[in-house]
């Protein structure tokens, strides 16, 4: 598979895993409490772990599948989760929010990268004697 199709797969993946993983880490996390503002940190929390989850599970499992299987899924999901952390250190300062983009553009591509590395490559010289 091309690497453009891949990556265009991943950031799709990625965005639709963030948010999806955001709502449901929110609601579990604030379902845990009895109500009040005290939830309001848990579920703030739930949303961060839920999008890194969501996120970095969704994106890699898409390329694996959007690449017919080929590659290591657990080599590809290791970086794109590691990657994913300081994204939330990022977005919490107020400055520093428009390097999330970056950070989550150079995610999708590691995930492409070791995707496509980790592949099974058939050679076309054949069996050498």
């Amino acid at each position: 598979m091309q690497f453009s199709t891949l990556y265009v797969t991943a950031f799709i993946a990625g965005s639709i895993g963030a948010v999806v993983g955001a709502f449901a880490g929110g609601f579990i996390a604030g379902a845990q409490c009895d109500g009040g503002l005290e939830c309001l940190e848990a579920a703030f929390l739930g949303i961060g772990i839920g999008g890194i989850v969501g996120e970095s599970l969704v994106m890699a499992v898409a390329v694996h599948v959007a690449n017919q299987r080929q590659g290591n899924l657990l080599l590809s999901f290791i970086p794109t989760a590691l990657l994913a952390f300081p994204m939330v250190g990022v977005l919490i300062m107020g400055v520093t929010a428009v390097l999330a983009l970056p950070l989550f553009l150079f995610q999708a591509w590691v995930c492409v990268k070791v995707q496509l590395a980790t592949g099974n490559r058939k050679t076309r010289a054949g069996r050498r004697a």
